[in-house]
This record gives C-alpha cells, sequence and structure tokens, in this order.
C-alpha cells in the first residue's frame, strides 16, 4: 500500500512510540537512504510531537477525566 520511503517513516513514528534509547539500525540506514538530514530532522520532530501530544493527552484524560 505505501512506497519503501513513506514506510520508513512510518516504522520511525512507530519506533518512537516505544524506548528510543537505540533505534534498529536497519531503520536508520533506511531513513538514511530515503531521507536527506533536514527531512530527517522534519521527521524525527514531527513524530516526536505527536507521540507527546498522544501521551500528555492519555494523562489528562487519566487524570482530568473527559
Amino acid at each position: 500500500m505505501f512506497d519503501d520511503r513513506t514506510h520508513a517513516a512510518l516504522e520511525l513514528a512507530d519506533a518512537l512510540c516505544g524506548e528510543t534509547k537505540e533505534l534498529p539500525p536497519e531503520l536508520i540506514e533506511e531513513l538514511r537512504f530515503h531521507y536527506n538530514e533536514d527531512e530527517l530532522a522534519e521527521l524525527i520532530l514531527v513524530c516526536g510531537q505527536a507521540n507527546l501530544n498522544n501521551r500528555a493527552g492519555n494523562a489528562a484524560k487519566q487524570i482530568l477525566g473527559e
């Protein structure tokens, strides 16, 4: 359904939802193949911000209620 470039970005988004101490080397290689340095920086920031928003939203719902 997705091309290899998009698939790599989606895998990054998924990887950033878990433990990010060490990303899989294969993923890093794939990302570097498909994206330049500026694009990678933007992907990291967008994926990280979306993840932060989701986590903060989940915590707010639990603490503050619906």
